[in-house]
């Protein structure tokens, strides 16, 4: 996905103090709240078996809304759908071997294009150990976003932090000129992300994406379309 965004887009172990009970000065701090977790713990323990999300993406240099079904843990397979504001759409399978798209024409028929090594990225998973690396200042706290409990990380990730983590929006952004960008991101109890909003300035001018993540499930399976259907 982070094709979509760029082209037109050691976790820490240390304990909070609220769950600790006192602060660096040794104050008493305020006992936890009902559903709150370590957010060091939670992503450490983050389970490696892979799972199905849907996203929805928002934001960008030309307002785009990407919606999508994608695995994570695995390999990156999924299916894409990218409404822009004049009212035209792309749509986009990525399977094991390859990758289709409609919407290029009036057609509405598929047609197979070659599998970029740019693959579209829309997993922060690898974003948040180096949000928690850089100490107390990121953790900004328990929240509670549509009915489940999650802990707000937020930070600046300079450009060069990422590339081992999302290596293609690394030299896509960095060929742009970005330096680096602030991130907040949400995770919940099982360290996975639940929300992400991603500043930048690119050109002189400021970008900010919004993503959500919903709907966790099992991985899936993505077949290609058949490539003479509309």
């Amino acid at each position: 996905m982070r094709r979509s965004l760029v082209r037109v887009a050691a976790a820490t172990a240390t304990t909070l103090a609220v769950l600790t009970g006192c602060d660096s000065a040794g104050h008493s701090a305020p006992a936890a709240a009902p559903g709150s977790f370590d957010p060091a713990q939670a992503v450490a323990n983050a389970s490696k078996e892979p799972y199905a999300v849907s996203v929805k993406v928002t934001g960008g240099p030309d307002a785009m809304v990407l919606t999508a079904r994608q695995n994570v843990n695995t390999l990156q397979t999924g299916h894409r759908e990218q409404k822009d504001p004049d009212g035209s759409t792309m749509e986009f399978i990525t399977t094991a071997t390859s990758e289709y798209m409609r919407g290029y024409d009036a057609s509405g028929r598929w047609k197979k294009i070659p599998k970029s090594n740019d693959a579209w990225e829309l997993d922060f998973t690898g974003y948040a150990p180096l949000l928690l690396a850089q100490g107390n200042a990121t953790r900004k706290g328990m929240e509670s976003r549509d009915g489940v409990p999650v802990y707000h990380l937020a930070g600046h990730l300079g450009i060069e932090q990422v590339a081992g983590v999302t290596p293609e929006f690394y030299r896509a952004t960095k060929s742009s000129g970005v330096t680096g960008f602030d991130l907040d991101q949400w995770i919940d109890a099982q360290g996975r992300t639940r929300y992400v909003e991603e500043a930048m300035v690119v050109d002189g001018a400021m970008r900010v994406i919004k993503a959500t993540y919903s709907d966790f499930g099992p991985a899936e399976t993505f077949t290609a379309p058949p490539t003479d259907a509309a």
